[in-house]
């Protein structure tokens, strides 16, 4: 039996389910698969799903062993392309161009299976961009950089909580 709770979400209700698709009230959400080169992204993405399944305190988080399914992110690619530029001049005769801001995307993939007969019952794929802010202090971009991956994480793996319940 479905219980129904109305919640509003921007300009429109939408009705919250207490099971995800495949009839799984409780689920495991082991450690993200990261296939890209950029160490420790996967841990902040599955913080990132977690946190959005304790936020709603409808389907509990629970160990592998005690969960109906399990789902399995996989962090697919990520990419950075410079949005603004500037020329600067050194020791009055190199001229470099310099990133002033960058686009940093992310696509990752989100499997919900059933423990019982391990079937796949719902699978999406989705990406977002966030920009950042370029220095010349490494250190000060690398701190960037992370903050715009953990927008991209907080925003889609919002989504991909709130689609597991939209979508059967």
């Amino acid at each position: 039996m479905l219980g129904f709770f109305f919640m509003q979400c921007s300009y429109h209700f939408y009705a919250v389910k207490d099971e995800l698709p495949g009839g799984v009230r409780k689920v495991a959400i082991p450690t993200f698969e990261n296939n890209t080169h950029e160490a420790g992204i996967e841990t902040v993405f599955t913080s990132a799903l977690r946190t959005e399944f304790y936020k709603s305190k409808t389907i509990q988080v629970v160990e592998k062993e005690a969960a109906d399914g399990i789902i399995i992110g996989r962090i697919r690619s990520i990419g950075f392309q410079p949005t603004a530029h500037s020329e600067r001049t050194f020791g009055g005769r190199d001229t470099k161009i310099l990133a002033l801001e960058y686009d940093v995307n992310v696509s990752a993939e989100i499997t919900l299976i059933r423990r019982s007969d391990q079937k796949v019952v719902w699978t999406r794929t989705l990406s977002d961009a966030r920009r950042y802010q370029s220095t010349e202090d490494l250190l000060q971009n690398e701190t960037r950089q992370r903050e715009a991956y953990a927008k991209v994480a907080a925003y889609l793996m919002e989504q991909a909580h709130d689609t597991l319940f939209e979508d059967f």
